[in-house]
C-alpha cells in the first residue's frame, strides 16, 4: 500500500527505462508535462495545480505520482501517462494519459504493447488494482486503454475535464476481477 512518501509501488520501477522510447520524468520536465497539459486540454483539466509551477513536482517529491513520457529530440514531451498513488489504498489510479495533438511518436503498436505488459506485470505483485481514468472527450484514449493497459469499463467520474456532457448511459453487467 501506498505512504505518504516513499510509495512502494513505485520501489524499482524507476530501475530501468520502461521501453526503447520512454523514460521517466522528474522535477526538470515538470515544465514540458505543463505545456502537453496545456496543448491538450487548454486549462480545462480538473486538477488545477498541475498547470502551475511546482504542481507536479510536489507530487513527484512525495512519492505520489510516477510519471512516464516519450521526448522528441528537441525536448518536447509527445505523450504522458501517470500513475498516482494514494496513501492507504492497495490500488493505484492511471491518468493524465494523453498526447501532444498533431504529433506522432516514435512508438509503435508493439512496443506500446510490451511497455504495459511490462508495467502491469510489475505492479500485479504490488497492488490490488489499477484503475484507468479516460475523458470521455477522447475516444482514442479509451481505446488506447482497453488495447494496450487491459481496461474494462466500470464506472463514471464526474467533473473529469470541463466540458464534458455525459450524452448516455448503458447498463452493462461487468464481471470485475483483479489482475489477469
Amino acid at each position: 500500500m501506498c505512504r505518504e512518501r516513499a510509495a512502494p509501488p513505485f520501489d524499482g520501477l524507476r530501475a530501468a527505462q520502461p521501453s526503447e522510447h520512454t523514460r521517466w520524468l522528474a522535477e526538470p520536465d515538470e515544465p514540458a508535462l505543463r505545456e502537453l497539459l496545456h496543448a491538450r486540454y487548454a486549462g480545462s483539466y480538473s486538477y488545477r495545480f498541475l498547470h502551475e509551477p511546482g504542481g507536479a513536482s510536489r507530487l513527484w517529491g512525495a512519492g505520489a505520482l510516477l510519471s512516464l513520457g516519450e521526448f522528441d529530440a528537441q525536448g518536447t514531451l509527445l505523450w504522458h501517462t501517470g500513475l498516482w498513488c494514494k496513501p492507504g489504498r492497495d490500488s493505484l489510479d492511471s491518468g493524465l494519459s494523453m498526447a501532444l495533438p498533431g504529433r506522432r511518436t516514435a512508438m509503435d503498436r508493439s512496443e506500446h504493447e510490451r511497455l504495459w505488459s511490462h508495467l502491469l506485470e510489475l505492479l500485479k505483485a504490488r497492488v490490488g488494482f489499477l484503475h484507468q481514468q479516460t475523458s470521455t472527450l477522447h475516444l482514442m484514449a479509451q481505446r488506447y486503454a482497453s488495447r494496450f493497459m487491459r481496461a474494462v469499463p466500470v464506472g463514471l467520474i464526474v467533473d473529469y475535464t470541463e466540458g464534458e456532457t455525459l450524452v448516455g448511459w448503458r447498463a452493462r453487467a461487468c464481471r470485475c476481477r483483479r489482475w489477469r
